[in-house]
């Protein structure tokens, strides 16, 4: 009795586990509700309350949430996440952003942690291999602390640390502390690299309507007394057409002589080809072949009907007084003053044409004495001709 009892309960218990393992399958057509009531469901599985899941739960396609939806614990996209509705901000203030973090996991990020970690620094500033090396910012600035970084503006393969395709314009200041090239390569020689090339001049300097006083077309400041201010070189020729030393000298070549050169002496010296036109030596001597003046007028006025000759009885009162001729500085004058050699050139033609006009009254005097002379002469030999036949006549 007690083997069939056994036998009963065990038939039953493996009854109630089969029953209960089996697999429920809905129709095609079939939906399911939980707590809808009498109300038929309307979606292949339809709850009315909360739902509790405490293992996986996988969806093959899509899920749809009509109102709001929170996740106590991690949630895991293997896909793509649309957001599709979410509104731009245009002036990001205290907002947050889902970044990607470790293991796949997202993590919300503050806008102001950006500062630094713009996009991730990845070089050896201290020198070596850079593989990506990307940007940071900071307050009101974008940089990069690898020096490796290479930025093109109009092209994808620059070769300096800002490589510009086109033109640059520049507002305020432009500093460099290095060297600045034109139309050549960065070279170690110069602070500053011109190579003119189809251009009328390298250096154009214009300060037209600068109001500023003492406004200067170039300045330069040096402190060493071995510097040369202003030195031109023929490449070709290896000879330097013009050299300013800040000594003083200077030196001008055309190319086959010297035409010019200025001494730290104060002296100078000009040629045209190999011969000497003019030179300064340095105890004042002044050397040239010929000297042309430019004149505005001449003495030959003095010869003019009315011009008013002194008498010479008055110009021997005013020597005498004077101790210089007429019109002519004294000595004084010309010791304290100079001379100037243009305006004693036509002094000088004055009392040579004044001497010409009283050399001529002389020698109209001197004429006028001749034949008064001459007719005395006269007049005596006829008186010595009288007194002749009286003598003859009285013997």
């Amino acid at each position: 009795m007690k083997k069939i009892t056994y036998l009963l309960s065990l038939t039953a218990l493996l009854t109630t586990t089969a029953a209960f393992s089996q697999e429920n399958v809905i129709p095609e057509n079939g939906n399911v509700g939980i707590g809808t009531g009498s109300t038929a469901p309307t979606a292949r599985l339809q709850v009315a309350g909360s739902t509790r899941i405490d293992s996986t739960l996988t969806v093959n396609d899509s899920v749809v949430m009509a109102s709001s939806a929170r996740v106590g614990a991690d949630l895991k996209v293997d896909g793509d996440l649309y957001l599709p509705n979410i509104s731009t901000v245009d002036h990001p203030n205290g907002e947050t952003i889902l970044v990607s973090g470790e293991n796949g996991i997202t993590k919300k990020l503050a806008l102001e942690t950006l500062r630094d970690i713009f996009y991730s620094r990845n070089c050896d500033i201290n020198g070596g291999s850079v593989a990506t090396p990307t940007w940071a910012n900071g307050p009101n600035k974008l940089f990069s602390e690898c020096p490796q970084v290479l930025v093109g503006i109009g092209t994808s393969t620059p070769t300096r640390q800002l490589d510009v395709v086109g033109e640059a314009k520049v507002s305020g200041n432009l500093w460099a502390q290095g060297s600045i090239s034109i139309g050549s390569d960065v070279n170690t020689f110069s602070k500053l690299s011109i190579v003119n090339t189809n251009r009328t001049a390298a250096i154009q300097a214009n300060t037209v309507g600068n109001t500023k006083p003492y406004q200067r077309l170039l300045f330069f400041e040096y402190n060493n007394a071995d510097t040369k201010i202003l030195e031109v070189v023929n490449t070709t020729t290896g000879i330097t057409p013009f050299v300013l030393n800040s000594n003083g000298a200077m030196d001008i070549h055309n190319g086959t002589d010297r035409i010019f050169h200025l001494g730290t002496e104060g002296s100078l010296e000009l040629k045209s080809g190999g011969l000497q036109t003019f030179k300064v030596e340095t105890n004042g001597l002044i050397r040239g072949r010929r000297m042309k003046l430019d004149l505005d007028t001449w003495a030959d006025y003095v010869f003019e009907p009315t011009y008013q000759l002194m008498p010479l009885s008055e110009v021997e009162v005013f020597v005498k007084n004077e101790k210089h001729l007429p019109n002519v500085p004294s000595e004084q004058d010309l010791i304290s003053e100079g001379a100037d050699v243009m305006e004693m050139n036509k002094i000088l033609m004055e009392k040579v044409e004044e001497l010409t006009l009283y050399l001529i009254q002389q020698n109209k005097a001197m004429i006028q004495q001749n034949k008064n002379t001459e007719e005395l002469k006269k007049q005596l030999e006829a008186l010595e001709a009288k007194l002749a036949e009286l003598e003859k006549a009285q013997k």
